[in-house]
């Protein structure tokens, strides 16, 4: 049985982009790309078999955690369910409460995180002077 249908043989590069193409297309490749601008934290991964309803995105003790989850449903070759969980350090300067996500129409989902400017200011510690009470012999 042929992962393929075809009326011809097929032979060579046809072979390997029918496999690459498929493989992209795998539902366990869900990929993202991070990116860490000087102004914002940006992270942009496939989300495509999921609507906004079944995205959670929360911050959690410096942590960005995105969960997906639909349950079993219809498809072209039967019923599947998906879940995943995907967790990524906030990085300093990114306040837990700035985090923005957006779901756009082809199915990426994008979070960012805007950098505020960490103010890296000096601490003068003070000397302290202890005075001791010994009582000197005359």
């Amino acid at each position: 049985m042929s992962l393929w249908q075809t009326t011809k043989p097929i032979f060579g590069d046809e072979v390997v982009l029918r496999s690459i193409d498929w493989l992209e297309n795998f539902t366990w490749r869900n990929e993202s790309t991070i990116k860490k601008e000087k102004d914002k934290y940006r992270i942009s991964l496939q989300a495509k078999d999921f609507s906004p309803q079944q995205i959670t995105v929360k911050t959690v003790d410096g942590f960005i955690i995105v969960e997906g989850k639909h349950e079993e449903k219809r498809d072209e070759d039967g019923y599947i369910s998906r879940h995943f969980v995907r967790r990524y350090a906030l990085p300093e300067g990114c306040p837990p409460e700035s985090v923005e996500s957006s779901l756009s129409s082809d199915g990426i989902l994008t979070i960012t995180a805007p950098r505020k400017p960490v103010a890296r200011r000096g601490t003068v510690i003070p000397v302290s002077h202890e005075v001791s009470n010994v009582i000197s012999k005359l």
